[in-house]
């Protein structure tokens, strides 16, 4: 038995013999760098329970300086509905959270100061938290949740949020609020890679999370923000201002379905929070969306592909990156006008939110193209009807232009223009451009005019002085004279003065005449009623300071013209027959 130990004793050797070996450094004179800052911890902990949150000196938490002030206690040790929310946030040393929203990070392995950061993500593996962003700004709290009741007693969404939070600001607003709707216990959803992991009920999460900021679209709500992340304005941290206004009901993700609209896809909801919120209008709004959309996805690509070094910041840095690129270009390419900043800011959030290296080859879908387009209409036939119009009439507009290029090259070049000349340089059939040769030749005409009208220096509008009537009427009294023919210098100055008198009319007539000009002769390109919403818009940009159009004034015009003044009709009548006696005599 000599030499011979147990598998204990020969433990217990080798543990002293790697105690010999360590190097000198880490022996037990030396203090202990993590015991160090477990102590420290633990004061923090400590002093937290006993003193309160205090905030020492004035700093930037949350996206503004915050002067100094202190809180005592802890929000969730009287309120249940925040200790369930405390319950959704991981353990000490897996809570990520940070004094702003970009950039969340493990900052204390104790959960209870990980709770006072302003930001905090939750649990994202188990998730119960439905969050909507709002940017909106109320008067108040109260304000606040009473538009909220508003909402709810409209029926669009079942009850009010379990958690209100965000910034009450010095002169007593309330900024930026996030509305959180938590499910109740043993709801939540398993949001995993395991292969047991069902999909269904992580796609109807977010669904539903869809649905509730459409429903919030009036109060500011942002679809663009992602909801599965479970990031969050903090409800138990003193920088915000929390309010509980709902700790009685508790509908689960069905129930939520039945209220909100699960169907509307994000791009969709992007379009018309940026229509609602900017102020612009559905059609407008929509048109500058996709302008910065195809600038914005053209961007990224090419910073992508080029290993620009924006790339490799974090997706916030990256939106700020993609947002100053885009003012840029809208200011370059004259788009400047109230709330295209907002839609810019919406377009950059978007894209850099949804931005996916690997679609960037094939073919993307464009969903809310034609919003504005389809607005209103609920079948699927008519949405169907209503975009093939709109691609018959895109179509129609890029044939003419197409047809007009060549007319204006072949004029140019100073060759022979015949309808089989202008069809073989555009490329574009014979029978076409035989059935659209009087187009051709109008728009022809129109770009000739409007380019010889670009050369005149044009005065500031005005409204010529309008003839005294009197001087008319005498006028028309001296033409019953006989004798008196059309070559006469009095009947000229009558028709001199009531052409003068029709020039006198109100700006928006003209505005009015123009709409309907430019109706008709688009009819054979889309539908009047159609088409006569974007002139309206178009017209109302060039016209700022008019009031808008009225579309069915528009339409009444363009079904039936304005008939003219019936003083001139009479007058003109009158020289008719004159010139005919003097024919006949």
């Amino acid at each position: 038995m000599v030499g011979f130990e147990t598998r204990y004793l020969e433990a217990q050797r080798l543990k002293r013999q790697a105690k010999k070996s360590r190097p000198s450094c880490l022996n037990r004179n030396e203090p202990n760098k993590f015991a160090a800052a477990a102590v420290e911890q633990r004061e923090l902990v400590r002093k937290r329970l006993e003193e309160g949150y205090e905030l020492r000196f004035a700093r930037e938490v949350g996206g503004r300086i915050r002067q100094p002030f202190s809180e005592f206690g802890l929000r969730s040790e009287e309120n249940f509905v925040l200790k369930y929310f405390v319950s959704l946030v991981p353990r000490g040393g897996k809570a990520r959270a940070s004094d702003d929203k970009a950039n969340l990070a493990v900052q204390t392995r104790s959960k209870l100061l990980t709770l006072d950061y302003p930001y905090v993500e939750l649990n994202h593996e188990f998730m119960a938290a439905l969050r909507v962003d709002c940017d909106g700004i109320f008067n108040s709290p109260e304000t606040c949740e009473a538009a909220l009741k508003e909402v709810v007693r409209d029926g669009s969404i079942p009850c009010l949020p379990h958690i209100i939070v965000g910034d009450l600001m010095d002169d007593g607003t309330f900024a930026r609020p996030h509305f959180i709707w938590l499910l109740p216990y043993g709801s939540a959803v398993w949001r995993s890679d395991d292969e047991r992991c069902r999909k269904g009920p992580v796609k109807l999460f977010d669904a539903v999370s869809r649905g509730l900021a459409a429903a919030l679209l009036d109060l500011g709500a942002d679809p663009a923000v992602p909801t599965m992340t479970g990031r969050m304005k903090c409800p138990t941290s003193p920088v915000w201002c929390t309010r509980t206004p709902n700790p009685d009901i508790w509908p689960t993700l069905a129930e939520y379905a039945e209220y909100v609209d699960t169907r509307v896809a994000r791009a969709v909801l992007t379009r018309r929070a940026a229509a609602v919120q900017c102020g612009l209008g559905l059609t407008a709004s929509n048109r500058v969306f996709e302008v910065l959309r195809t600038e914005g996805q053209r961007l990224l690509a090419e910073w992508h592909f080029g290993a620009d070094a924006r790339m490799r910041h974090s997706r916030g840095a990256l939106a700020d990156h993609l947002h100053s690129a885009l003012d840029a270009f809208v200011e370059k390419a004259g788009l400047s006008a109230e709330g295209v900043g907002y839609i810019t800011s919406k377009v950059s959030d978007y894209l850099v939110a949804h931005f996916d290296p690997a679609k960037l080859e094939g073919k993307a879908v464009n969903r809310g193209k034609l919003l504005d387009v389809v607005c209103g209409l609920e079948t699927v036939k008519e949405r169907q009807k209503a975009g093939g119009q709109y691609a018959g009439t895109m179509k129609g507009i890029s044939t003419l232009n197409r047809l007009v290029d060549a007319f204006q090259r072949l004029q140019a070049a100073g060759e022979t223009i015949t309808q089989t000349a202008v069809a073989a340089a555009s490329g574009i059939s014979r029978r076409t451009a035989v059935g659209r040769w009087a187009e051709i030749v109008e728009a022809v005409e129109r770009n000739k005019l409007g380019c010889e009208n670009c050369c005149i220096d044009k005065k500031g509008w005005g409204n010529p002085a309008p003839p005294d009537t009197a001087d008319i009427r005498n006028l028309q009294v001296t033409m019953a004279q006989p004798g008196l023919t059309g070559d006469s210098s009095t009947v000229r100055q009558v028709v001199e003065y009531k052409r003068k008198e029709h020039q006198a009319s109100s700006k928006t007539d003209v505005l009015l005449r123009e709409a309907a000009n430019e109706v008709r002769w688009n009819r054979h390109q889309v539908g009047t009623r159609l088409h006569i919403g974007n002139v309206i818009e178009r017209i109302t940009r060039a016209n700022p300071d008019q009031p808008r159009l009225d579309a069915a004034a528009v339409l009444a015009m363009v079904e039936c013209p304005p008939p003219m003044d019936p003083d001139l009709v009479a007058i003109l009548a009158m020289i008719e027959d004159m010139a005919q006696r003097q024919m006949a005599a």
